[in-house]
């Protein structure tokens, strides 16, 4: 069943980068690259920093058809992914569609919400807490799991959204309801 702009279920896939160091202040410089999830209907994907593993994310960026999801995308994880593309494979970024519903909610809201934030006052669920961004590269070479576990729990949580942005529902801002466009 086609919902809001003709997209179904699985013409779009969602995305989320996990990285350590860095400053927010100067994306993408001096972040490291740790893995790359991604969600296409119930179907996931995990790539990592390894230039093998990256070109297979390259070149499924660049051949897929359908929307790519991100919650605050634009300004992180596509810029991170370019720079890391550029740096380990001598190519750019190639994205069709991109869909970002942090962009989309600024916006329809004149201002910016976290995706834990917005998921729980939207439908009560939050992200799984991994406590300061700092420590995610040591997480990765423990305990690899638990980053991808966190990593999955993003891209269900930017799923949902997505869905109800296709289904025409509100998303609750705390203070403030919106209802996106469809891509």
């Amino acid at each position: 069943m086609p919902y809001g702009g003709g997209v179904q279920e699985g013409d779009f896939s969602v995305i989320d980068v996990e990285t350590t160091g860095g400053s927010m202040d100067n994306i993408p410089v001096g972040f490291e690259l740790l893995l790359t999830g991604a969600r296409c209907g119930q179907t996931y994907a995990m790539y990592t920093a390894a230039p093998e593993s990256l070109a297979q994310l390259a070149d499924f960026l660049a051949s897929f058809a359908g929307v790519v999801v991100t919650y605050n995308g634009a300004r992180f994880d596509l810029p991170v992914l370019d720079d890391h593309f550029g740096r380990t494979l001598g190519r750019r970024l190639e994205l069709g569609r991109h869909y970002d519903l942090m962009v989309e909610i600024e916006r329809a809201a004149n201002r910016r919400i976290g995706l834990d934030r917005l998921c729980l006052y939207t439908f009560g669920e939050e992200k799984v807490t991994l406590g300061h961004h700092s420590h995610y590269g040591r997480i990765w070479k423990e305990d690899p799991h638990r980053l991808a576990d966190y990593n999955r729990r993003d891209l269900d949580l930017t799923y949902e959204l997505f869905m109800r942005v296709l289904r025409e529902e509100p998303l609750f801002l705390g203070d403030t309801t919106v209802v996106l466009p469809a891509p």
